[in-house]
């Protein structure tokens, strides 16, 4: 009886150690993302791999290539071509997403809510990124874009602090 007790007692402490491990690289890799200005996927893409640029050169969301790429803002930037890449360089802030590439909508609210990027709208030549298509629908009818601006640096500042 006393060496099965034993065995139980290893059993859970093996138990809370890995739940604690897990919980703790859980941790650490949402950390390591939510100091960035953008959004960022698990493997430190930038709006989920595709082309900023594509977005105002060709007019459709496309995706980029990992071979043709550039790092900004603490995230990797990908394109379907070297000369987007270069235009890219040259000027980035004519190309990244509004909010960091949050869902635009939830800027709005305060959040910072992911954005799909085949949802995306063009507006006074900034891109900004949605999360479904009724949210981009929503935002042309009502366009609230400065209380979005206040609301993000707000929301940008909290997820700098986590």
């Amino acid at each position: 009886m006393r060496n099965n007790s034993w065995i139980q007692r290893n059993r859970l402490n093996r138990l809370y150690l890995a739940a604690s491990m897990s919980g703790l690289i859980l941790i650490l890799s949402f950390n390591s993302h939510a100091s960035h200005d953008v959004s960022l996927n698990h493997n430190g893409v930038v709006i989920g791999g595709y082309d900023p640029v594509a977005y105002f050169t060709m007019g459709e969301a496309l995706r980029g290539s990992e071979d043709i790429s550039t790092e900004y803002l603490g995230g990797a930037w990908l394109f379907v071509n070297e000369q987007h890449r270069d235009l890219f360089i040259a000027d980035p802030g004519k190309y990244i997403p509004q909010y960091g590439g949050y869902c635009s909508s939830s800027s709005r609210g305060g959040g910072h809510g992911s954005a799909n990027p085949r949802n995306w709208q063009i507006v006074e030549n900034k891109l900004y990124l949605f999360n479904s298509k009724p949210f981009s629908d929503g935002w042309i009818e009502y366009p609230s874009t400065l209380a979005a601006d206040k609301k993000w640096d707000k929301a940008k500042a909290g997820l700098l602090q986590q």
